[in-house]
């Protein structure tokens, strides 16, 4: 029964425990403690509320009746026979107390630690030193990761133009956006990191993820291992777009991410009207999201209409899907600046600068801001400064802002970030076919060519006949007999598309075909022991083994023996034995099929995973984690199924088992391992057909070397070029042969080169510096703070084990993963750890090491922003402990004599930049929480927070600051409580709190604090160092913010039908100048407090 003095806490509400002052008409008065200065009321329900029972440990005040005040202690136990709590006091005396009588602080942050000081409710400065060194390191990893604190808490690697993308987006109050890294840079790892920061941010709002059937596990596993999405409930839905019906249209999302957004926007232009409905779905789902992350590497070149429709899904406003003629004039437009762009760098010659400056001039004549950099690059030629390349970077990145295609669209290309990919070497080892029956097929084909008609369907069967020639013989049986027949085989259906299967069945077989034809048929029906192409496939891998295992020459001789070996150093590995990963892929499922059975039988079922169309998804999940954490599972076979979105940069060697006709299909292939975190010498081997000088498929593989250089280069900017080329190739292949594609590779060549200089001049405004001067700067503290991952060990494990009496616990594998376990010495309520660490996941394994986790999924990190850390700096910012101590410190240097002792404060503050006016901003536009969250990361970029420590006279009027070194150096020293060299220090609490009243009057104890803690204030923020840093940090903010505004006034004078726009410069202008207001004026918020004596003779001495 509720009843009042009693200790509630209400479900309908997270405020915790308050006392019951009032009770009517079926609802309580609910009084929360904030402090003794605070207090706040709540009307609630009665049967809202329930009782609560005091755990240990649990902090408590008490208002003395008899001496007329407050009294601070920790509950010891409850009494269940007096019904009384026995309360803990810091002079190590007991007080009997009823419920009615203690009052608990509520769940609200403590705000003032000179409170518990001024009431000599402190405790020892051991726990003080502990707690400012866990707060010192969690503010260090909010100053250097700027706030994002998604970003440091996940498992990923750091690089550079990946932190960049992820920071340009937190830092942006509209985050809408089209990540359109190249292939491989790792775009859903960017992606992955905005939606943990926004999960962070916003603890009740939800996201969708859609992506592609075929990468649905891949991101969900990537979502998990990465970024840990599992703990933030069901608050993620990753989804097929195929399922995108089963989205609720009316529901709220506040993140929305698309996944290889080029396939939705073609949805737009669809002929099928269900996949425009599709997109329909996908646009409204965009438009109504008020975070979009667009995923894709297509270029804009070429792809207008595409590109447009996801530009549409960004800013619908802006650009509109009816109005394509003047979205390819934008593009063209831009070719020119592009193009100056290319030349205009650092480094470049100043006769070449002074060109590009001219020409700029010319262009953008009302650009102010470029003018005066002009200007200044201008005079730096002339005198040849070093600023000059500074400013001639600055110069790009200024004019890539503002005139790029959207100003959010964010690309990196592979040729700008090699320090974190290796240059593509993926040039295949050459297998040629040893089967006799080769010859004989290569001339049927070559008549067949000859004396068919010159109509296209007999052009396109002759590709056809091509293709399955360069496989697995099986499918060329198939095609033969399908050919002959005029009935395709149950499975060349999968194989080929249904209109090439149709055309291959229906067209009428010309004269002599048939014959042609049934030779055909009689040489691939030839029993064949050796020399077949999955004999050449296994003979590659036997070689490659034997290689690795320095299997003996005179017993490679012998196949049956050294086929014997490799099978009993598989089964029986020697210690160090790690077998190499090889990956075999083929264009053809029933080819993909043919190799894993023949694999088998000679290396044994369990080496061989596959990755094979219409298999379920679960199986294809289940084979690639065999294949990648299975040591003796060291053969993956793909079909065309595993050519797309999968990462397999793992790998050790890849094998073309044939040649795929698409170049671009070639590229998705090898796009799978050539990318971030791949190995370095990756190896690979091609199997390209018999060793003839007039071979066809000779001929094909040296366009696509040669030709294309895709195995030197990435072709996946050039789809566009590539699918137009294609039909020109099967022409020439029809017409003229291996002859005819010689030909061709030079005259290839030379139209890359063409359309990789168009393709650079549109990213050249598109692309971002990740080298620019803040980018790098950025980076490299970031990186460097991470690295030092033993110190924030030492801090947090210093607080959470030694404090606070946790024991850490290693992980049986590895001592650097480690978890967390409450104890019976630990001092922390039973409640408060049920409470405040319920989903901080304490039995899970973490580590401080980035690379120790990067190498075990699963395993977390130890940041600000995982759970653990953020449930204990939560726990910290409430709980009292540590907040405040007195302590006398002798030392051996300090005049030992009666009265000559010294004795002040240490005062701790976290200095930030105060945003009260720029919140005020937000609100009088209406702008939400989740725009606060983005402000505060800008402003810890211009101003990052500190803890600033000052120590102050209280011996005399006026207080003072301690500017002593000699002082300041025995004030400095962290707490020993036991004799060294210097001295020892004594806690004063407990028993030795009157030793305070001693150098201070109690009566004017409590006044004295509060006046320190004013003074103190006042003498940090005048101090003169402090007035340069906020000047200093004002003068580089105000610039950076003036270049902000300059950027949206000349967009803004190109748009400026845009209201959307004009508002936002409106809203940034007022921000600019309560940023800076902020800067120049910070907030000092006083985190901890100490009372200090420094004496030359021991506190015995002086009893």
């Amino acid at each position: 029964m509720i009843k009042l003095g009693l200790l509630v806490q209400s479900q309908n509400n997270y405020l915790g425990i308050g006392k019951v002052t009032e009770i009517s008409d079926g609802n309580a008065n609910v009084e929360y403690f904030c402090s003794i200065g605070q207090r706040l009321q709540k009307t609630l329900p009665l049967n809202s509320l329930s009782p609560v029972r005091l755990e240990p440990q649990a902090r408590c005040y008490i208002k003395s009746q008899t001496q007329d005040k407050w009294i601070v202690g920790r509950v010891f136990i409850w009494d269940e026979d007096t019904e009384m709590y026995q309360i803990d006091l810091p002079d190590k005396k007991t007080a009997i107390a009823t419920e009615e009588d203690i009052y608990v602080r509520c769940n609200l942050p403590n705000t003032d630690p000179i409170e518990t000081l001024a009431m000599k409710g402190h405790e020892t400065p051991y726990f003080h030193d502990k707690r400012l060194a866990f707060v010192k390191s969690l503010i260090q990893q909010r100053a250097v990761s700027r706030g994002m604190t998604g970003l440091i808490s996940a498992n990923i690697n750091l690089y550079p133009h990946q932190v960049e993308v992820v920071r340009r987006v937190l830092e942006d109050p509209i985050q809408r956006y089209l990540l359109a890294d190249e292939v491989g840079l790792g775009k859903t790892i960017e992606a992955g990191a905005i939606l943990r920061q926004f999960l962070l941010d916003e603890p009740k709002r939800n996201a969708v993820v859609l992506v592609p059937q075929y990468l649905l596990k891949q991101w969900r596993t990537e979502l998990e291992n990465k970024f840990y999405i599992s703990h933030f409930g069901k608050r993620v839905a990753v989804l097929a777009v195929e399922d995108i019906h089963k989205i609720n249209l009316k529901a709220k999302i506040g993140c929305l991410i698309l996944d290889e957004a080029h396939h939705i926007a073609a949805m737009a232009t669809s002929k099928d009207a269900t996949v425009r409905q599709r997109f329909e779905t996908c646009k409204e789902l965009a438009h109504k999201s008020d975070r979009l992350l667009l995923l894709s590497a297509t270029p804009v070149l070429n792809h207008e209409q595409d590109f447009l429709a996801m530009l549409h899904l960004l800013d619908p406003t802006t650009y509109k899907l009816g109005d394509l003629a003047g979205f390819r004039t934008k593009v063209e437009s831009r070719q020119q600046i592009g193009k100056l762009l290319l030349s205009f760098k650092e480094g470049a010659e100043p006769l070449v600068l002074k060109s590009n400056l001219q020409q700029l001039r010319k262009l953008l004549a009302e650009d102010e801001y470029l003018l005066k950099l002009a200007d200044d690059l201008e005079n730096c030629l002339q005198a040849n400064s070093p600023e000059q390349e500074q400013i001639v970077q600055a110069i790009r990145v200024h004019v890539s802002d503002i005139y790029r295609l959207h100003r959010r669209m964010l690309r990196n290309r592979r040729a700008a970030v090699e320090d974190v990919i290796f240059d593509r070497n993926f040039t295949p080892k050459e297998e040629y076919d040893l089967d006799e029956r080769s010859l004989d097929i290569h001339e049927l084909f070559n008549q067949w060519r000859s004396v068919a008609p010159s109509e296209k369907q007999y052009q396109r069967i002759f590709l056809l006949l091509f293709l399955a020639a360069g496989t697995w013989l099986g499918i060329l049986e198939q095609v033969i007999t399908a050919r002959l027949t005029g009935k395709p085989h149950a499975k060349l259906i999968q194989e080929f598309k249904e209109d090439d299967v149709r055309l291959l069945t229906t067209t009428p077989k010309f004269s002599g075909e048939e014959e042609i034809l049934q030779s055909l048929l009689k040489i691939v029906r030839q029993p064949q022991e050796d020399g077949q192409r999955t004999e050449n496939l296994k003979t590659v891998l036997l070689n490659q083994l034997g290689t690795y295992f320095k299997i003996p020459t005179n017993v490679r001789k012998n196949q049956k023996e050294f086929i014997t070996r490799i099978q009993q150093r598989i089964k029986r590995p020697i210690t160090g034995d790690i077998l190499p990963k090889f990956i075999v892929f083929t264009s053809f499922v029933q080819t993909c099929g043919e190799i894993v059975r023949y694999l088998s039988d000679t290396f044994g079922a369990e080496t061989i995973a596959s990755h094979q169309f219409g298999e379920s998804p679960d199986k294809v999940e289940e084979g690639l984690n065999r294949f990648k954490d299975n040591p003796n599972c060291f053969i993956l076979v793909c079909d065309r199924s595993g050519e797309e979105g999968r990462n397999l940069q793992f790998a050790d060697w890849l094998i073309h088992f044939d040649l795929p006709w698409s170049p671009n299909q070639l590229e998705q292939r090898i796009g799978r391992l050539d990318r971030i975190g791949s190995k370095i010498g990756i190896q690979s081997s091609a199997l390209i057909g018999p060793y003839l000088e007039d071979s066809p498929h000779n001929a094909w593989y040296k366009v696509l070397k040669d030709g294309f250089g895709i195995f030197q280069q990435s072709i996946a900017s050039l789809q566009f070029y590539v699918d137009e080329k294609l039909a020109e190739l099967e022409t020439v292949l029809f017409q003229s042969g291996a002859a005819g594609l010689l030909e061709i590779v030079s005259p290839i060549q030379e139209q890359i080169e063409a359309e990789i200089a168009k393709i650079s001049e549109q990213n050249a405004l598109d692309e971002i510096d990740a080298n620019d001067e803040i980018a790098t700067e950025y980076f490299q503290e970031l990186d460097n703070y991470d690295a030092r991952h033993l110190e924030m060990k030492r801090a947090i494990e210093g607080w959470i084990c030694d404090a606070l009496g946790f024991r850490g616990l290693n992980n049986p594998d590895s001592s650097e993963m480690r978890r967390y376990q409450p104890t019976t010495r630990t001092l922390v309520p039973i409640n408060d750890l049920k409470n405040r660490f319920a989903e901080s996941s304490l039995d899970q394994f973490g580590t401080y090491n980035r690379r120790v986790a990067n190498q075990n999924a699963g395993v977390k990190l130890f940041r600000v922003g995982e759970g653990f850390v953020e449930a204990l700096l939560n726990y910290v910012n409430w709980d009292d402990r540590g907040e405040a101590f007195a302590m006398w410190r002798t030392d051996a240097s300090w005049d030992a004599k009666e009265g000559k002792e010294w004795f002040g404060f240490q005062c701790n503050y976290v200095v930030e930049a105060n945003l009260r006016i720029a919140k005020q901003v937000l609100l009088d536009n209406k702008l939400d929480n989740s725009q606060f969250k983005n402000l505060q990361r800008r402003v810890d970029a211009l101003f990052p927070p500190i803890i600033e420590t000052i120590y102050v006279d209280g011996r005399k009027e006026p207080i003072r600051v301690v500017e002593d070194k000699a002082l300041l150096s025995i004030l400095q020293r962290p707490y020993k409580d036991k004799n060294n060299n210097q001295g020892r220090d004594y806690n004063l609490a407990k028993e030795r709190l009157g030793i305070i009243d001693d150098f201070v009057d109690p009566s004017k104890w409590q006044n004295f604090c509060y006046e320190m803690r004013n003074t103190s204030s006042e003498l940090l923020s005048n101090r003169p160092d402090f007035i340069e840093l906020c000047q200093n940090c004002a003068k580089v903010a105000e610039k950076k913010l003036a270049n902000r505004v300059e950027q949206l006034r000349l967009r803004l004078n190109q748009q400026s039908w845009d209201n959307a726009l004009a508002e936002e410069l409106k809203i940034e202008t007022a921000l600019n100048a309560a940023i800076l207001e902020g800067i120049r004026q910070p907030l000092l918020r006083l985190d901890s407090v100490g009372f200090l004596v420094v004496s030359g003779r021991s506190l015995v001495q002086f009893e």
